[in-house]
């Protein structure tokens, strides 16, 4: 057989092989079939036998369903449900229910104002600003109490001329013990120089800001040399931030003293406000707190304050009432968002969380506590240049410093405070750790309140370091109890320490 026929034979034997497998699919496909119709048949037949059977005995008890049917559809057809007016009952009852709940809380809240404060109005407004502040700042009542004394130097910024100048410079404080505040108003033109034969422009205190390149810590020196106290905060504010400001508690009613008319296009400033009571707008405040003559030269009364007195007398009034108006029960919910916006437009120093501790206290606040009055003295022409300067009068400053400052700290001080209430600090400099320890332990059974201990350098000698002029009976008490160590008036180091006893080596 040849190759060709060879080939030939194959292909015909490979496909009568395609073709038998073919058929057999065909046949196994058909049988299948016709296994699944057979399996139906059967489950059709048990179907109908079943039926059949309980047809037979069901056939009453269907007739009479069917004729209960049957009336059901014809009520159904006579009583349609309506799905509005279910809803609507429900939507009620469950408002009903809100309001009472509503109410309930209410009459509650109303009672326990009410018991607390005598049922008098505006004290339980207040009472009700200070609970929502305190729940607002996770704060409590013995929380309150331990609010020191906060001091602020508040600048404003003006840009009159080519250089940036602080021409409003106040001196505030915040007592929350005894719900006073002072506000010193310092004239822009003092005199902070050396010698009034050479005094020169540079020697006047809204200078100080732009001379050490905007920096307000440089003003903050020499006012604190100025006055005595230690002010240790500050707060710089530019016209913006005064207009956010002002705007976001929706402005503040103030009586304008006089007629105020004038336009400078140097100074991008245009200032027209009319005599009278009235809302001042963010705009309207930046005319009120810029103005200083009109443009006929006439300004303030001599009654009122002329010249820089009465523009800083207009300066402290329209702060006071700002204050006043920013305490009302409208802006109590959002007073932590106005302290937040204070932050964003000020360049302060301040520290936006302690800051708002002292919220829930304010809200209390008296608006007829603030003590407002401008640095004792006169204005006269000095220096080669015969310029006008503002001499402050020491004697007349110190005695108002007294008055409005000193005073207000010893009255704080000497509000219920017992030892639990002071801070003390341990640094022990003696070389044997269990002195510090028995210091430590004596202190805490008198029930003094030990907030930090820590090793130091090697000190021969131990002191009782008072930094918060705390009253003379505590450290006489600890300096006892310590085998009379010397006593010492020290800086603040920290914000929470009162008292630092440094161990020497002669208590080893």
């Amino acid at each position: 057989m040849s190759r060709r026929e060879r080939r030939e034979r194959e292909e015909r034997e490979e496909k009568e092989r395609k073709k038998r497998e073919k058929e057999e699919k065909k046949r196994a496909k058909l049988e299948e079939k016709l296994y699944k119709k057979r399996q139906k048949d059967k489950e059709n037949n048990k179907k109908k036998a079943s039926k059949t059977n309980s047809h037979k005995k069901n056939t009453s008890s269907n007739k009479n369903k069917n004729n209960q049917k049957q009336k059901n559809k014809s009520k159904s057809k006579n009583k349609k449900p309506n799905f509005i007016i279910k809803f609507l009952k429900t939507f009620l009852k469950i408002i009903l229910i809100l309001i009472l709940i509503i109410c309930l809380i209410a009459g509650i809240l109303i009672g326990y104002l009410g018991v607390k404060t005598n049922w008098n109005k505006s004290e339980m407004l207040k009472l009700f600003a200070k609970e929502t502040t305190l729940l607002l700042t996770g704060q409590t009542e013995e929380d309150l109490e331990k609010l020191k004394p906060i001091y602020c130097l508040v600048m404003g910024v003006s840009k009159d001329i080519d250089v940036s100048l602080t021409d409003t410079i106040m001196v505030c404080a915040y007592y929350p013990k005894t719900q006073q505040a002072s506000i010193l108003s310092i004239p822009r033109d003092t005199f902070i120089g050396n010698s009034i034969y050479t005094a020169t422009g540079t020697d006047k205190v809204n200078s100080v800001y732009a001379a050490h390149g905007n920096d307000p810590e440089a003003t903050l020196k020499e006012v604190e040399e100025l006055t005595g106290l230690e002010i240790n905060n500050y707060a710089l504010i530019d016209t913006d931030a005064l207009v956010n400001l002002v705007d976001e508690i929706g402005g503040v009613y103030f009586d304008v003293p006089i007629d105020m008319k004038y336009d400078s296009k140097k100074q991008d400033l245009h200032i027209n406000l009319k005599k009278g009571y009235q809302l001042i707008d963010g705009n309207k405040a930046e005319q009120l707190l810029r103005f200083r003559k009109n443009n006929d030269g006439t300004g303030y009364s001599a009654e009122y304050g002329s010249d820089d007195y009465g523009r800083m007398r207009t300066q402290r009034e329209f702060i006071t009432e700002t204050i006043k108006q920013t305490l009302k029960l409208k802006n109590v919910t959002k007073l932590n968002d106005l302290v937040k916006l204070c932050f964003e437009n000020v360049d302060t120093n301040l520290d936006v969380n302690e800051v708002l501790k002292y919220v829930p206290a304010a809200v209390e606040f008296d608006i007829s506590n603030i003590k407002s009055l401008a640095l004792p003295g006169a204005s006269e022409r000095i220096g080669p240049s015969s310029l006008w300067f503002f001499l402050h009068n020491e004697e007349e400053t110190e005695q108002i410093i007294d008055e409005m400052f000193l005073f207000n700290e010893k009255n704080e001080g000497n509000v219920s405070i017992a030892p639990e209430d002071l801070t003390i600090q341990i640094l022990n400099g003696s070389g044997e750790e269990y002195v510090s320890e028995d210091i430590k332990n004596k202190l805490i059974n008198k029930g003094y309140n030990i907030v930090d201990i820590k090793s130091t350098t090697i000190t021969k000698k131990s002191k009782l370091i008072n930094r918060t002029d705390k009253p003379e009976e505590f450290s006489e008490e600890i300096s006892d109890m310590l085998d009379d160590i010397e006593l010492r008036k020290g800086q603040p180091n920290d914000y929470s320490i009162d008292y630092t006893i440094i161990v020497g080596q002669d208590m080893v």
